[in-house]
This record gives structure tokens, C-alpha cells and sequence, in this order.
């Protein structure tokens, strides 16, 4: 096993939350779920890890990660050779709503559809699929609680949770994963994931419908985090910003090795920028966008100053508060994600205002492309896929 995997399996506890005896997962309905002592179960089953099929080798494995956004589906398909090697076999990026198509009239019609053409020409029987939630949807948090055995704290982890998630505990599905135990300090250190129960439904409604039996549902946040540490040389003593800049929300992670893991969600985004262009240029929502992926757009920072400088005031504050939190002297560095992370100028920007060097993911970097021409279309806008990479990298270690 080279260092890098060692690296990755050591940071496990961490990163996967919803693996092993908590994954949530689908599977068909007419099961049952397994019951936690003193917590009924609730919404969709939680559900034991399947196995992988017989026909699958440890030294030659197929996993798909599919990214269903709001704007786009995603989907890559990696190959594992040996323990440390992947190969690029496939990718399919297909738009939800293409220009024309009303997405207020059948939303589902439509994903659904996106789905089905993005997956095409993969052998579903015989190739896993990892999906994830993310967004407002989820909350993710790293707790501490008094030392107590494995039966007490599956007992007791649905009463403790209501001090920490900002949901009501009865409207979401509730796992965690135990990361640390210290008998000496009397202490737990627990990552706690949260998703709201509707958006679990509605995501697994949509899967069955293409029809999908994903082999894990993962949350976003982690499934980056995947992402980079597979293709970043990250130290032990490092604490690294990752922000996902999608279309709806940004979603800003820190992640050390040895230090608290932190989750917040930032209700400002892609549509801010298209929403400020408009406003700038007196542009329609379609040429806005345009304008917003033109690669030779003048002033385009200018333009979404008043968002961006809002998304930036957020940022430091909450790095402010892990700082102060987890008594840390500053980050190391800053990887960009999602849709908007490769806008012209916006990696500069954010550099200067931060003060940290920001670098744009390339979830490819460390996997081999054999055909090059299924990447030529991204140009620079390889970090849109980096979520689906993470999730087929989980799909093959998970």
C-alpha cells in the first residue's frame, strides 16, 4: 500500500461518517430496518454495507460516482488497478434544464431523464454506485460527549443530538460515526451527520424511478474531502479550507488530519454572480449566465464584487471561529470546487482577501486518462467534476 492510501485509510474514521455500522444506504423497500436500543426507526432504513458482487476483483474494480446537482448530472466511472492505481473509463455530464426546457413544469421528468442519458452504456449489474446529498439539506458536526459504551451511546446519541443539529431531531435521518475514545479523559469525539428526511425520500424517489439501487448514499461535504485527499499531498499538521461554489450554496469545509473536522453552509453562491450581472449589465438571466462562463469577460469580478464580497466577509468568519474554537495559528491553503470555482479571476481574488494561496482542484490528477478526449470538453472546469470523482473513489475503498 503506498503512503497516499495509507494516508486516506488513517483519515477513514474521519471522512466516512456513513460507512460501516451507520451507512445509509437504499436498498429495496420490503426490507426492515435494524433497530438501535431506545430509538424507533424513522423515514427511510438505514442500512448494513453490501457486499460487493463475486464477480468484482480486489485488483480490478468498476465504481461509479454520480453527482446530482441542481443545474447538471455528473457522472464518472473509475477503474482500480492493483491498491493505489485508477483509470478513467467514462464521463457523462448532462444538463437538467437545456435552454428551452421549463424545469417549473416536470422538475422530476426532467433529472430523472438527465440521469438515465448520463449513466448510459454502463453496466449497472455489475457496477456500484455511490450518490450524495448535500446542501442546506445536511449538517455535519464533529461533538463531544461523555465517555459511554457503544449500546449507551446508540441509546442515548438521538437525545444528544438535539444540542447540536439545526433541525428538528424528529424530521431527519441521524447517523455517526465514533472517532476517537479516551477512557483516561473520559471523553468521546463523535462526527455527527444529519439529513433532512424529505430531501433522503425524495433523493432515493428519484434513483428508483431511472431505476438506480445506489450501493452508498454519501453526503457531499465528505465525498470532497475524498476528492482532495486523493489528489493533494496534504501534511499531518495541516489545516486545509475547502469551498464548493455551487449554484445554490457554498459549502465550506476544514479538514485536518489531526484537528476538529468543520462543516458550514453559506447561503451565497453561483446565482448571487448571475443575479449581480444582471443587475450590472442589464442582462437577461440566459446571457448572464453566458457572460458569467465567458473566459473573456472584462470586469467580471467588478461586476459580482457585491456578492462576492459578502461570500468573503462569511468565509473569514467562519475561519475566524474554528481558529478560535480549535486554537489553531492560521490555514494552509484553500481548494476551489463547484461551478463557479472556475470563474475568471475569482481563485486571485479570494487569495487576496483571504490571504491564503488558492488552488482550483483537479480531481484528475493523480488518476490515469488514458483517452484524453473525455476530458478536452471541461477545458478548466475539470473541478465541476471533483464531487463524482470522490464518490467513485468511495465506491471503490467504501
Amino acid at each position: 500500500m503506498s503512503e497516499k492510501d495509507k494516508d486516506i485509510a488513517a483519515t477513514n474514521r474521519l471522512l466516512e461518517v456513513i460507512r460501516g455500522k451507520g451507512d445509509l444506504e437504499s436498498s429495496p423497500v420490503d426490507r426492515e430496518p435494524p433497530r438501535q436500543e431506545g430509538v424507533e426507526p424513522e423515514g427511510p432504513p438505514i442500512r448494513e454495507k453490501k457486499k460487493a458482487p463475486s464477480s468484482f476483483s480486489l485488483f480490478s474494480s468498476k465504481t461509479v460516482g454520480l453527482d446530482i446537482g441542481s443545474h447538471s448530472v455528473k457522472c464518472v466511472q473509475l477503474e482500480k488497478r492493483g491498491m493505489a492505481a485508477y483509470r478513467l473509463l467514462s464521463v457523462g455530464v448532462l444538463e437538467i434544464a437545456p435552454e428551452g426546457i421549463n424545469l417549473e413544469e416536470d422538475p422530476r421528468k426532467a433529472i430523472i431523464s438527465a440521469i438515465r442519458k448520463s449513466i448510459e452504456g454502463i453496466n449497472l449489474k455489475r457496477t456500484p454506485i455511490t450518490t450524495a446529498i448535500g446542501g442546506v439539506s445536511t449538517a455535519i458536526r464533529q461533538i463531544e460527549l461523555p465517555f459511554m459504551t457503544e449500546k449507551e451511546l446508540a441509546s442515548a446519541i438521538k437525545w444528544e443530538a438535539r444540542n447540536y443539529i439545526p433541525f428538528d431531531i424528529n424530521d431527519v435521518e441521524l447517523d455517526y460515526q465514533i472517532i476517537n475514545t479516551s477512557k483516561a479523559s473520559n471523553k468521546l469525539d463523535i462526527i455527527l451527520v444529519s439529513i433532512i428526511k424529505d430531501f433522503v425520500r425524495y433523493h432515493l424517489d428519484l434513483l428508483r424511478e431511472v431505476p438506480i439501487d445506489p450501493q452508498i448514499i454519501d453526503v457531499n461535504p465528505l465525498a470532497l474531502v475524498n476528492a482532495v485527499l486523493f489528489n493533494e499531498e496534504i501534511e499531518k499538521d495541516e489545516y486545509v479550507v475547502l469551498m464548493d461554489i455551487g449554484d445554490k450554496n457554498t459549502t465550506l469545509s476544514v479538514y485536518s488530519e489531526e484537528g476538529q473536522y468543520f462543516v458550514r453552509n453559506i447561503m451565497i453562491s453561483g446565482n448571487d454572480f448571475t443575479d449581480d450581472i444582471m443587475r450590472g449589465n442589464g442582462l437577461s438571466y440566459a446571457d448572464a449566465e453566458k457572460f458569467k462562463r465567458n473566459e473573456d469577460s472584462v470586469g467580471l469580478i467588478e461586476t459580482i464584487k457585491p456578492s462576492l464580497d459578502n461570500l468573503v466577509r462569511e468565509v473569514r468568519r467562519s475561519l475566524t471561529f474554528y481558529e478560535n474554537q480549535v486554537k489553531i495559528k492560521g490555514f494552509s491553503k484553500i481548494f476551489l470546487t463547484g461551478g463557479s470555482a472556475p470563474l475568471k479571476g475569482l481563485d486571485d481574488y479570494l487569495s487576496t482577501e483571504l490571504g491564503l494561496p488558492v488552488t482550483i482542484l483537479n480531481p484528475f490528477s493523480k488518476i490515469k486518462v488514458e483517452k484524453t478526449s473525455l476530458l478536452s470538453p471541461f477545458g478548466n472546469d475539470l473541478c465541476t467534476l471533483a464531487l463524482a470523482v470522490g464518490l467513485a473513489i468511495r465506491g471503490v475503498n467504501g
